[in-house]
């Protein structure tokens, strides 16, 4: 047993007197605030700019952002020999008759998006499977994989920007849609029809998103796998 006897509390330090802004504080501190001021104008200014030149980009037809399963990006060169950052799509044939045949098995078949994986993995052909642009390794199908292509309208040959800001979703009347930007794989009505059959509240529906048709009665990439698992046959 100890002799010591327990230490009392101290009492609590008597709070320390606020000091008076120095005379130079008080002097230099309006025109700080005012120019905070100014550059979280200019910064505001510069930004709608920035944002007001994508939307100009998109309803020129040109693409922005990762380029899309079953097209490749070619990069435009403006007359003046500037090069920006102007691209369009371009039909990449093989990968493009896998996104028809995902729609087609999707609307005809009514396929859920974790049988079309269990499909998709069956083709042994690694021409036909999506490359990961970060390792440029071929990408195993996943059902989410699945989804992101049923659920994207540039399929229909519509360049759409704006459907997400700071990874919240836009509501479609917000989207910036310019129609017929480059060749489409599939037809508005069969993407519509793939929307129809999304789960409630995930379909991609919009007003400037017609359900058109093509001309003919099938699109140019139909094809199915083969027997053997090897590739594609019309």
């Amino acid at each position: 047993m100890s002799d010591l006897l327990p230490i009392p509390a101290l009492p609590p330090a008597p709070p320390a007197p606020q000091r008076r802004p120095s005379r130079w504080w008080r002097l230099t501190h309006p025109r700080t605030a005012r120019q905070a001021r100014l550059l979280a104008a200019h910064h505001a200014w510069t930004t709608e700019r920035a944002r007001q030149a994508q939307i100009d980009l998109v309803r020129a037809g040109y693409h922005l952002g990762p380029v899309p399963y079953g097209y490749f990006a070619v990069r435009v060169l403006p007359p003046y020999g500037v090069q920006r950052r102007r691209v369009r799509l371009v039909i990449d044939p093989v990968p493009a008759s896998i996104v028809a045949a995902i729609y087609r098995w999707r609307v005809d078949d009514r396929l859920s998006a974790r049988a079309i994986t269990t499909r998709l993995r069956g083709i042994e052909d690694l021409a036909l499977t999506p490359v990961d642009t970060a390792t440029g390794f071929p990408r195993p199908w996943t059902p989410a994989a699945v989804t992101r292509v049923l659920t994207n309208p540039v399929y229909t040959g519509a360049t759409v920007w704006g459907r997400t800001v700071a990874g919240r979703p836009v509501p479609p009347e917000g989207w910036i849609i310019c129609p017929h930007a480059h060749e489409p794989i599939i037809d508005g009505q069969t993407f519509h029809q793939a929307q129809q059959l999304a789960a409630p509240g995930t379909g991609v529906f919009s007003p400037l998103l017609p359900p058109w048709r093509f001309p003919g009665s099938q699109s140019a990439f139909d094809f199915d796998i083969r027997s053997d698992g090897q590739g594609l046959v019309p």
